[in-house]
């Protein structure tokens, strides 16, 4: 179902990342309520990105980190879920790991996803009927897993210090963004990504483009994750893991919630 154009969004996404860039490395951040960092780039990112839906997919409504639910829409309709910067910590540091991401959801499924990376120009996305995916225009299938050894990585929240107790073999990394984290399980060495409770904006275009690449993605019991399971503006109740089916209960059982 070919009901928006490929091209204008990802248009959208390189926009909204200039927005960002011009923001990069002169931002004052803010605390929001639940203690997280806020930007006038993650505002003004927002802003555009709801406004260009709106005109590009008015069918659509918009869920999204900074302004939440809007009022007075068919919450079961199809939705975008938008994080304009994902990993805000990192982008207020001046550290590279930080991305633009877009989901689009249709019955209880992320459809098409896209994260791109403006300090790097890398953009990773899916077609417009979610089964193909791309890094900048070239196709982009995930890499045959490699066995895990000392040189596997296993991604991590940057908490996870204090919230898991984890005794995989290999090495673990914490690279600022969920939405960047969610794209390692594209490369063979990596053995898995952790996701603590995060939201619906964090996760969609990762579940798009994982579910593309063939990635099992799950709680750590084994269960699916699914966007109803977020509530919308609720996080997910439990902790994701997005790994290749072969290594999936592996990964997992060295994996324990404090």
């Amino acid at each position: 179902m070919a009901d928006f154009n490929l091209e204008d969004v990802i248009g959208l996404a390189r926009e909204a990342g200039a927005v960002a860039l011009g923001h990069f490395g002169r931002v004052r951040a803010q605390r929001k309520p639940d203690h997280s960092f806020v930007t006038a780039a993650d505002r003004e990112v927002e802003a555009l990105v709801r406004s260009r839906l709106a005109e590009l997919t008015p069918d659509y409504w918009v869920l999204g980190e900074e302004e939440g639910l809007p009022e007075g829409v068919d919450y079961a309709a199809p939705y975008w879920a938008v994080d304009p910067v994902d990993g805000t910590s990192s982008f207020v540091s001046g550290l590279p790991c930080w991305s633009f991401s877009l989901g689009l959801v249709e019955d209880d499924r992320v459809r098409f996803g896209l994260v791109y990376i403006p300090l790097t120009g890398e953009m990773y996305y899916t077609d417009v009927e979610g089964e193909r995916a791309y890094l900048n225009g070239e196709p982009y299938p995930a890499e045959e897993p490699a066995e895990l050894d000392g040189e596997s990585v296993l991604y991590v929240p940057s908490d996870s210090h204090r919230r898991y107790e984890i005794t995989f073999s290999g090495k673990l990394r914490s690279l600022g963004s969920a939405a960047y984290h969610g794209l390692q399980t594209s490369k063979a060495r990596t053995a898995g990504v952790l996701q603590g409770r995060v939201y619906l904006w964090d996760a969609a275009a990762g579940l798009a483009l994982n579910r593309v690449w063939g990635i099992r993605v799950g709680t750590l019991d084994g269960r699916p994750v699914k966007p109803s399971d977020w509530k919308l503006i609720r996080t997910c109740p439990e902790p994701i893991l997005y790994a290749a089916a072969s290594l999936y209960e592996t990964v997992a059982a060295t994996i324990t919630v404090r």
